[in-house]
Formats: C-alpha cells, structure tokens, sequence
C-alpha cells in the first residue's frame, strides 16, 4: 500500500467519512494519457465528486462556464471573472457583493492542468478533499482549532488549503444545487504537504473523543437512572435514587 493509500485509508477511520477523500494537483504541463477525457462541467466543484471514482485532467477551459471558480483556481483574473455574464447576476441579485469577490481567495499562478483524483492513487496532491459530517468536523476542529470556517463562494477553500490553510466550508447555493451534496455534509480542504501531520493529529482528537464518549456514558449510569440518553428519547434526565 501506498503512502497516500495509508494516508486515505486512515482518514476514512478517524473521521468516518462516506466518501473517499479526493486529491488536486495543479500542472503547468500537458495531461498524459492516463486521465479519463471529460467534457466542461458547470463549475470545477462538480469534478469533486466524479474524481472519487477515478483520474480527471481539467483544462483552463473546462472551467470556463463558472467565472467566480475559474477565478478562485487562478485561471482568470478579478476583472475577467467581474465582466461575466453569470457573476452579474450574481451581484444583481445581491448574493455577493463586489467585497466578496475582492476578498475571495484565489491562486496566485496560472495552471494548465488541474487534477481531480481519488487521494489513494495520487503521489503528491497540493490540495486534499474531504466530505464532512458535523460529527467528523467535530473531531476534525479538535485536532486542528485552527481551521477556518469560510464564506461564499466554497470553491475558495481550494487556494486557501494551497496557501496552507485548512478550510471548512458549509457550501454555498450555487455549488450545492449544482453537485447536489447532501444537507449533512460539507467540504473540507486540506493542504497536501501538511496531510501526515493532520492525521497524526486526528489520531490525537479520535483518541480523546473516545475517551470522554465512554466516561459520560459510563458516569451516566452511574448517577441517573434509565433512560438516561436524553438525546435519544427527548426526555430529561432522572436522578438515581441515593
């Protein structure tokens, strides 16, 4: 088993994810041929989930019908991306205003190549993907207290994990009519380098949370009388009798 391969795997376990984790590389090269040919899709987060299943090289072009996306990835500048037809409507509808487009982060270079792969076959992704429940970000914050939560549009988690951040996203309108991702999930974007560390980390959190999951389980029973998930049956707790 690969590094990567280990890396997905472990993951997968620690945070309990449904889907495998994706990898992007960022290519000034031609695409070899071992990537599957696709045609434009609306936006580059509907590559996301496609490449779950298997190697994507995107062009510049392939991204070309989402101007506030092509933007974030680098591929055309603020002005370019203001003057489209779609981000005009956009502003005119008050979803974004001019501020967020400014302040969105995007890539600092041009690439010629984007790939969407699952993680496990890639060798060294700039940028990592993962689709969290509440629970896994739960953990996922415990580990790393410093991840940032971040605003429309979601696909600007992408620069800013490549810039080093570990970003959270709870999606946007846009995105989530377009990929169709589930109401319990977000997106959550990982800088590549920086991915051993983040696991060693979330063994850590695991650990912890497990830990403490079982003492208020266990001090539960100890102290109130059944049924003492309240949770669970909509009911307050009940004191044990002395």
């Amino acid at each position: 088993m690969t590094a990567a391969a280990e890396l997905a795997n472990r993951l997968c376990e620690l945070l309990g994810l449904d889907h495998p984790p994706v990898a992007i590389s960022f290519r000034e090269d031609t695409p070899s041929t071992d990537g599957e040919a696709i045609a434009m899709l609306p936006a580059g987060c509907c590559y996301w989930a496609l490449a779950q299943e298997g190697r994507l090289h995107t062009k510049p072009s392939d991204h070309a019908n989402c101007s506030v996306g092509s933007y974030t990835l680098g591929l055309i500048d603020l002005e370019t991306a203001a003057a489209g037809d779609d981000t005009t409507r956009l502003l005119s509808s008050g979803w974004v205003g001019e501020s967020d487009l400014t302040n969105a982060a995007h890539l600092p270079f041009r690439p010629q190549i984007i790939c969407y792969e699952p993680l496990a076959e890639t060798s060294q992704p700039d940028v990592v993907l993962v689709r969290l429940s509440p629970r896994a970000l739960m953990t996922l914050q415990g580990a790393c207290p410093q991840i940032r939560l971040v605003t429309k549009p979601q696909c600007q988690i992408v620069p800013l994990a490549y810039a080093g951040e570990i970003a959270v996203s709870p999606g946007c309108a846009m995105s989530r009519a377009r990929t169709n991702l589930p109401a319990g999930e977000l997106t959550c974007a990982f800088p590549g380098g920086a991915l051993p560390e983040i696991v060693g980390r979330l063994e850590r959190s695991a650990a912890a949370d497990r830990f403490v999951a079982v003492y208020a389980v266990a001090n539960d029973r100890q102290h109130f009388a059944p049924p003492f998930q309240c949770a669970e049956r909509g009911v307050r707790h009940d004191r044990a009798p002395p």
